[in-house]
């Protein structure tokens, strides 16, 4: 129970940190987005259900604030939860191997997102691509290890880290 209460501040923040922070201290368009990090942190270092409600609010209150339509964010977060989760459901011992899983976790969620704005006539912009979204997509899978292990090591008795 008090690891789903961690949650509430730990979503607030991502939120706070990629729809008013981040956007202003980007360099060139690379920034990890938090909330997609925290999502898959949740998943992977506890249950699908903790990453599944961040992926669902956090997406849809993200969507509020930065995007014009409602639901792309939650649809590609959860898209990414999903793919965490099933590598890491029954791989216990392949917790090394968690990042590796958050970038194909990421690289998915980003892909949903730059497919969507492509079909809704975005022009193709391969220079964005490689510089903005791959170095975002390796920041984003670098920050899920260490939010999984602070997730982990709020229960009492275990560690991430074994």
């Amino acid at each position: 129970m008090k690891r789903r209460l961690l949650l509430i501040p730990a979503a607030l923040i991502a939120l706070f940190l990629d729809a008013f922070v981040l956007p202003s201290l980007s360099n060139n368009g690379i920034r990890p987005l938090f909330t997609l990090c925290l999502a898959m942190a949740a998943t992977a270092a506890t249950a699908v259900q903790d990453g599944m409600l961040i992926a669902i609010f956090g997406g849809l209150l993200t969507d509020l604030f930065c995007n014009p339509y409602l639901g792309l964010s939650a649809a590609a977060y959860l898209v990414a939860v999903v793919i965490v989760y099933g590598f890491t459901r029954k791989k216990e011992h392949a917790r090394g191997l968690l990042i590796l899983f958050a970038l194909v976790g990421a690289a998915a969620a980003e892909a949903i997102i730059y497919v969507f704005s492509l079909a809704i006539g975005a022009r193709f912009d391969a220079h964005r691509l490689l510089t903005a979204a791959l170095p975002s997509i390796v920041l984003e899978a670098l920050l899920t290890y260490p939010l999984a292990a602070l997730y982990r090591s709020r229960e009492k008795g275990s560690s991430f880290y074994q």
